[in-house]
Formats: C-alpha cells, structure tokens, sequence
C-alpha cells in the first residue's frame, strides 16, 4: 500500500491500485501539500509560472519552457529574512526537508530587494536596453563612431550603477531561511 501512493506526482492512486485491492474499506485518505520552492501558482488555472523570480526582477517569462516541481511533500512553511536594518522577508515557502537545506546553502548569499534597490532597477533596465542598442548598431554594420557612442552611453550607465553600490544603495545582504510553522 505505501509505495502504490507514489504511482502519480501529488500521491494519488492509479486505477492498477484500486483494483489491486486497495479498494476495501480504510481510513479516510489525507490530502498532502506538495513542495513548491519557487512560487509556482498551483490550484485552479494552473501553473502561471513563479510569484517572484529573483525576487520580482524577472517576470515569469524568464523562466523558460520547462515547468520543473517537486512531488515530495511539504515538511514545513518557510520564508526568506534578510539581515539588513530595517529587516525584511520574503513570502512565505512551503518546503521538502531536501530543499530547506538546498535553499539554505545555495541561495541565501543575496537578497534581491537589496542588491537590486528601485534605482538600481531602473539603472539595470537601462543599461540592457542600451546593450540592445549596441548589439543592433553592429548588426546593422554602423560606423565605428555610432558604435563608441553607443558603447559609452553602456558605460555611463555602468558608471552610476557603480556609484549606487560604492553609496550602499545597492548593497548584498546575508539571507536566514526562517521556519514560520
């Protein structure tokens, strides 16, 4: 009976299972969270991608054409504190044991809202922008002056994204992955 529960991702049972025997009378079955480590919208309408990728700087388009999820339950409910002062935190993560320890190795060294500040957004938007532009002037084969003005208009903007970090503005903060449950 165990190992039947995991014939389908989420724990629920598969016809062979049923007629295999499991359909005498038993306990009432309890219905079990899933991990959900990235924010993926789960429920009625599906999966719209994650809430917040890196922390809102990129959309849920970024995140590609594969829709990755864990089938292990959920151990406990999580969230992200940032270490700055004020302090802050992130929403709340319902998380498998494997990828509290994942979370807590592997992504706590930055918090997003402070490495990428609103100012420091909009500089980020900019400057990618600016990128595009100097890719298309070469494409286009542009005179080697419309190219070094494009290239130093990068470079500016690179510039004051420098200041905002030399000001701590923009600054990287330690993440704690705190249990709320």
């Amino acid at each position: 009976m165990s190992g039947q529960m995991a014939d389908r991702p989420g724990g629920y049972l598969t016809d062979a299972a049923i007629r295999g025997g499991m359909n005498k009378l038993a306990a009432p079955g309890i219905i079990v969270a899933r991990c959900n480590p990235f924010g993926h919208g789960v429920g009625r309408g599906g999966d719209r991608g994650p809430k917040h990728l890196m922390g809102g700087l990129y959309s849920a388009a970024y995140e590609g054409a594969k829709k990755w999820y864990c089938p292990r339950p959920v151990d406990g409910r999580y969230r992200m504190v940032c270490q700055c002062d004020p302090p802050h935190r992130g929403q709340e993560m319902p998380l498998c044991y494997g990828h509290v320890a994942q979370i807590g190795r592997r992504m706590s060294g930055v918090c997003p809202p402070c490495v990428m500040p609103p100012a420091a957004l909009e500089l980020h938007q900019r400057i990618n922008g600016a990128q595009a532009v100097v890719t298309a002037l070469m494409r286009r084969g542009a005179s080697r002056e419309v190219v070094a003005q494009a290239v130093a208009e990068v470079d500016g903007l690179s510039a004051m994204m420098t200041e905002l970090v030399l000001r701590g503005i923009a600054h990287k903060c330690q993440l704690t992955l705190t249990e709320v449950s």
